[in-house]
């Protein structure tokens, strides 16, 4: 009889945590901690934020975002690494837009996401926004 060793889809945990926590918007302490792991680690253009700033942030969005979508452009996986190549279409709640393309280096170790590494340019919309993917 052998035994099966239950391993992670890691991919399939970073898709639920963009559905849940970009596009559907649930900033709450329980739909986070259900992706992020607590020492959890990103670092956006530069700019290090650890789990409490993280979650500033998603606040701090959805303070000025109706809604977001993510459409893929390409993902891999290998091991503990998944790598997105994603563009964030953002309708925000004054009514305008804007759209960045994002490449994301995101780490996962047993079943939770422990750090991301993510360069963000903005495609379009206003200046102001330039930094709505770090911000916090």
């Amino acid at each position: 009889m052998s035994s099966f060793l239950h391993i992670p889809d890691n991919l399939a945990i970073v898709r639920g945590m963009f559905t849940e926590l970009i596009e559907a918007g649930r900033v709450d302490d329980d739909s986070i901690a259900r992706y992020m792991a607590p020492g959890y680690r990103q670092r956006v253009d530069g700019r290090e934020l650890d789990l409490a700033g993280f979650k500033r942030h998603l606040r701090m969005q959805r303070e000025v975002v109706e809604k977001m979508a993510v459409h893929f452009l390409a993902v891999a996986q290998d091991d503990d690494c998944v790598l997105t190549h994603h563009q964030v279409h953002v309708a925000k709640k004054d009514g305008s837009a804007a759209r960045f393309q994002v490449q994301a280096h995101i780490t996962l170790r047993d079943g939770k996401i422990v750090a991301c590494d993510e360069l963000t340019r903005q495609l379009e919309g206003a200046a102001a926004d330039r930094d709505l993917g770090s911000r916090h």
